[in-house]
């Protein structure tokens, strides 16, 4: 049930349309402190623990729908992350135009819609299209982590990064997790409720190539 509380978006949410192509990450914060994208932030629940626990680093969030864009602005402008922004956007287009190469340190993918249905299989953000998108924007040594709920989609993922240019590696649970969580996501604990399971990628963008 969406709340009737009136969203404050700025100074964190930004308007797609006003931002440079491509961004520049230091004028954007006004600072040159490393970078960390989420996509697909939902509440902004684990960008505002993140924000919070760690104020040397930039958190950028993407959110394609309106209502989740605006109330997860408001929260963290709530709790006072001023070293998080937040647009909404399509995310492959918002990487593509905006985001310069080698600039993310961490991009962060919790819990993506995965179109179980054959069909809808196109419509997955993970392709290996996209993880080319992502593999441009990450910096070396640069990681990406992913969890989801869904064991087809997981395995579509697994073979997606076997085919990119990224290397698996070990998942790193982000500090905000609780005991027995991946991430600490609103979802996640609803599930886990549930008894569900999830799964958990992660890979890193190696330091000797370019």
């Amino acid at each position: 049930m969406h709340s009737k509380h009136e969203f404050i978006v700025e100074p964190v949410g930004l308007d797609v349309e006003t931002l440079a192509k491509p961004l520049n990450w230091a004028e954007l914060f006004g600072n040159d402190h490393e970078v960390e994208i989420e996509i697909g932030m939902g509440k902004g629940t684990f960008l505002t623990e993140q924000a919070k626990a760690r104020p040397q680093t930039n958190f950028f969030g993407i959110e394609y729908a309106r209502w989740y864009w605006r109330y997860a602005s408001d929260r963290l402008r709530r709790n006072g992350c001023l070293n998080a922004r937040a647009v909404r956007s399509e995310a492959a287009y918002f990487l593509r135009e905006h985001v310069p190469a080698a600039s993310v340190t961490v991009i962060h993918i919790y819990f993506p819609d995965p179109w179980p249905k054959k069909r809808h299989h196109k419509r997955r953000l993970i392709q290996e299209s996209f993880l080319r998108d992502l593999d441009r924007v990450l910096a070396k040594n640069g990681r990406l982590q992913i969890v989801t709920d869904h064991l087809g989609y997981f395995q579509w993922i697994e073979a997606a990064l076997k085919a990119s240019p990224l290397k698996a590696m070990e998942y790193n649970r982000p500090g905000s997790a609780a005991d027995g969580e991946f991430v600490g996501t609103n979802f996640e604990r609803k599930y886990r409720r549930e008894g569900k399971p999830f799964y958990a990628l992660a890979a890193t963008k190696e330091g000797n190539r370019e």
